[in-house]
């Protein structure tokens, strides 16, 4: 049976697959604020996360995506309009169709 080896990422050194034990990594992850950006409502300019939500807040908009369900809920349309169906049969009617 061949021996299976590991380049360990810290010492860069080959080491046995079967005892390779990988370095546990106690830092915390930061995330990179956003690159600023020109606001498609009114062409300010955006420059951080928290301008981001605010001005997401002022203008009434949301995050596609990241939209709540009470959101979802009220932009799904929940069927035709009363009467489409009727409608669409006189103008057909109406044509000679």
């Amino acid at each position: 049976m061949r021996t299976r080896y590991i380049q360990d990422p810290e010492t860069l050194e080959l080491v046995d697959a079967a005892s390779f034990v990988p370095h546990e990594t106690n830092a915390p992850m930061v995330m990179n604020d956003i690159q600023p950006y020109q606001s498609q409502v009114d062409g300010t300019l955006i420059t951080s996360r928290s301008h981001h939500r605010s001005h997401l807040k002022q203008h009434n908009c949301i995050e596609i995506g990241n939209e709540i369900k009470a959101h979802r809920e009220q932009c799904t349309p929940k069927g035709p309009p009363p009467g489409l169906k009727d409608s669409l049969i006189r103008a057909f009617h109406q044509r000679g169709l």
